[in-house]
């Protein structure tokens, strides 16, 4: 079987028609308009163009009509941009007109469904599924993302959408649509699994799912649901400017130390706030919780703000031993955990919500019970996911009030647990969000079994805040935690499995394709290099030699503005290596008060690839040294090793004719 039959397969599991499913793009210039299609089962390409030089016929039209209606389109930004371009083409719009409406979409900001305003209407036959929303980084250019897919070709428009074509510049841009079909083809590779659990939950709540993000898959199932148990439409519920709301701890939640006791009564008694005017709709947070409260417990220090609880390490190292072991507790399920505890809900969707989300929460469970993967992943994602529509003021689930309980709660009660752990003579030494990090002295630590603490006295400790509480803790044991900071991390385990988590490592080397599309890559090799000398202690040099995949050496960044090297302008996402026949990537834009081009961080000594070889072969002038360096520094920056402590320069004092004398300054 070959590569795209495989690919067929694994398209037709998630439902698609691989023969009748097609990738399609369009461009749009002053006086050109051009539209490309990609087959899913062959990868055959089409494209047509409307010019002077190849003006649409009706034979055009009646071609891609029938293109739209007997195939399902997969597109990026498709529903927004695409399908109504493509509606107006096939109506007759002139090169002119089409580029009025472009203008109209992407500097108005008009929103697809204002189209008929225009008499421009889309037919409902067109089955599209655009990936812009079911990619976990909605913000993401597809530029970005070829970045993190490492893509054969990157390549950024190749002139302003206003300019006037030459006949040699639209067969550029034609190229640079195809690059753009088949980089859209690997973002639909890459989003299978996530397509496949769209259409799987989609069949469960008789909704189309396709095209939607975690959070609208959450608004939709419960809008729904809610809609069925009362029998009536559910509206969005304005909610003023100016509204104020005080959040109210739950009953449970009690300290035993009169900082935190204090920190209590003060969150208790501060007024939050409707923003008006360009933030409509958001929560202004007291002053004193907007710039972080700074709390100590023990020997950690702990950040707490409106937007999560967090510690405040950095440049550490801590080991288990023979008189103590690291234990990593997370909360499972903690936003909709706290969501259920709180007993609130949206205005628009009433108490009910709180009944419909408890429902899909137990099917969840259901389904993880019964071995059903696709639909536990997609219920999961689709309650964490509501999350951010609480503080949408275009959402049904808006609601502030719940959106602070979740944020508060969850560091409040985390707090509660720190103390009483650090009250027992157990060292917390990190803490973030929805987890902590303990070093627990051996007598009182059991053993992890199954997720589980069994034994000892901080089970016990754990065990009791979790009836109290309603929420339950996973654990896992650490043999070495190395912090840069409290987000960026390599956690070890007993069993040589290795936690990643900081800049750069994207999940690729883990298949979390989720985490991938996520984050840009950054030198890949770096991190592998300090996990094998840690772990096995490999040489970093013998590991970052060793290595033969190109992957691992590229870093991607975003210059906004775009990026030049030696003069050549790149884009505004830039793919690069370290060469030892390298230079600095430069902002295009120059600083407006000193002219001066500002040089992108960390790409000193670099050398863009924007278009990687086919046969995957290293470059020849790979700068090896330089990212042995980057290993060292990374070695210190996790307190793995100590810093050299600078020395400072002698100077010479001359005191007379007959006696020198050399300082330190």
């Amino acid at each position: 079987m070959s590569n795209r039959e495989e690919i067929a397969a694994i398209i037709d599991a998630a439902g698609f028609d691989p023969a009748r499913t097609l990738v399609c793009d369009t461009e749009c210039y002053p006086n050109f308009w051009s539209i490309g299609f990609w087959r899913v089962s062959d990868g055959k390409t089409l494209v047509m163009e409307h010019s002077e030089r190849k003006p649409f016929t009706d034979a055009n039209r009646d071609r891609i009509r029938n293109l739209m209606r007997s195939n399902t389109m997969i597109g990026y930004n498709f529903l927004n941009y695409d399908q109504g371009m493509i509606a107006h083409a096939i109506d007759g719009a002139t090169n002119a007109q089409l580029k009025s409406l472009n203008d109209r979409i992407i500097l108005g900001n008009l929103r697809y469904w204002q189209l008929r305003d225009l008499d421009i209407y889309i037919p409902e036959s067109w089955d599209v599924v655009d990936l812009i929303e079911p990619q976990p980084n909605a913000i993401a250019s597809l530029k970005t993302l070829a970045g993190r897919m490492h893509a054969p070709l990157m390549q950024d428009l190749p002139f302003h959408p206003d300019q006037v074509l030459t006949e040699e510049e639209m067969d550029k841009v034609l190229f640079y649509m195809g690059n753009d079909l088949q980089n859209t083809d690997l973002l639909r590779q890459h989003l299978i699994d996530a397509l496949q659990m769209r259409r799987a939950i989609g069949a469960d709540f008789g909704l189309n799912f396709m095209s939607k993000s975690d959070a609208q898959m959450g608004e939709a199932m419960i809008k729904s649901r809610v809609e069925r148990m009362t029998g009536s439409r559910v509206y969005k519920v304005e909610t003023p400017p100016g509204t104020t709301f005080n959040y109210n701890p739950p009953k449970w939640l009690k300290f035993e130390t009169p900082q935190l006791q204090a920190i209590l009564e003060r969150v208790r008694g501060s007024e939050f706030y409707i923003k008006g005017g360009k933030d409509a709709g958001k929560v202004q947070a007291p002053k004193w919780l907007e710039e972080e409260s700074r709390i100590v417990i023990g020997e950690t220090e702990y950040a707490m703000g409106i937007g999560g609880l967090h510690s405040t390490e950095k440049n550490r190292a801590v080991h288990s031993d023979e008189d103590y072991v690291l234990f990593d507790f997370d909360v499972a399920s903690y936003y909709p955990a706290i969501i259920l505890n709180a007993g609130l809900y949206p205005k628009a969707l009433g108490r009910e919500f709180i009944d419909v989300y408890r429902e899909i929460r137990d099917e969840r469970v259901a389904a993880k019970r019964a071995g059903d993967k696709t639909k536990d992943k997609g219920l999961k994602i689709a309650l964490n996911g509501c999350f951010g529509k609480l503080g949408s003021k275009y959402s049904v689930l808006y609601a502030p009030h719940l959106m602070i309980a979740i944020t508060l709660g969850g560091q409040l009660a985390l707090l509660m647990l720190i103390e009483r752990a650090e009250r027992a003579g157990i060292q917390v030494v990190s803490g973030n969000t929805d987890g902590v990090v303990f070093r627990c002295p051996r007598e009182l630590a059991g053993n992890v079994v199954k997720q589980r603490l069994d034994g000892g006295l901080l089970a016990e400790i754990v065990e009791e805040w979790e009836r109290e509480t309603g929420f339950e803790l996973e654990a896992t044991e650490y043999s070495s935690l190395y912090n840069e900071s409290v987000n960026s991390y390599l956690a070890f385990q007993p069993d040589g499995k290795v936690k990643v988590k900081g800049k750069g490592w994207t999940g690729r080397h883990d298949n979390d394709i989720r985490t991938q599309l996520m984050k840009n890559p950054f030198a890949e090799v770096v991190t592998l290099a300090v996990i094998a000398y840690i772990r096995d202690g490999v040489p970093l040099e013998e590991t970052i030699r060793a290595c033969t995949d190109l992957r691992d050496f590229v870093s991607v960044v975003n210059v906004k503005g775009g990026g030049t090297w030696r003069g050549e302008y790149l884009g505004k996402v830039v793919r690069y290596y370290w060469s030892t026949d390298g230079d600095g990537i430069f902002y295009k834009e120059a600083n407006e008060s000193t002219g001066n081009h500002k040089q992108v961080s960390n790409t000193d000594g670099a050398k863009p690839l924007m278009n990687l070889p086919a046969d995957g072969a290293l470059p020849d002038d790979i700068d090896y040294d330089r990212y042995v360096h980057e290993a060292r520094e990374k070695l210190m920056n996790i307190g793995f090793d100590k810093r050299p402590e600078k020395v400072r320069p002698l100077r010479i004092y001359k005191w007379s004719a007959m006696a020198w004398f050399a300082v330190a300054v």
